[in-house]
């Protein structure tokens, strides 16, 4: 017997310390996220979002993701995100990944970054 899950669905990925940072690939399409030569940030059509811990900001926005939180006054943080993204309306069709890298800087540290991953673009794309 199926049933609907109305949650958002997450994995959280945290590397080994010293590792470099991971290429998140889209699960959809499978495009890298980010070039690995350049290290630019390079969405396919199925990305929502990428929020960087780096910065505590959005790196990048589809259209369709900044039209739903731009009425919105609280502030994305990890502790939040997931309960935010439901109050604008996202559901199981929503990927979110998770990942954590650390190394050394002027001591220990580490940084985590948000993508999401937009499966309802397919149903769109059907349509169109």
């Amino acid at each position: 017997m199926a049933t609907e899950n109305s949650g958002i669905q997450m994995g959280v990925v945290e590397q080994p310390f010293g590792c470099d940072p991971a290429i998140v690939h889209c699960p959809i399409c499978g495009q890298a996220t980010l070039d690995p030569e350049w290290g630019d940030f390079t969405p396919c059509p199925h990305v929502a979002f990428f929020y960087t811990g780096l910065t505590g900001d959005f790196e990048f926005m589809s259209d369709d993701f900044h039209e739903r939180i731009s009425d919105l006054d609280d502030d994305f943080e990890l502790e939040n995100f997931l309960s935010l993204l439901k109050q604008v309306g996202y559901s199981d069709r929503l990927l979110v990944l998770q990942v954590t890298s650390g190394g050394m800087g002027c001591g220990p540290m580490s940084n985590t970054d948000v993508y999401g991953f937009d499966y309802e673009t397919l149903a769109n794309q059907a349509e169109g």
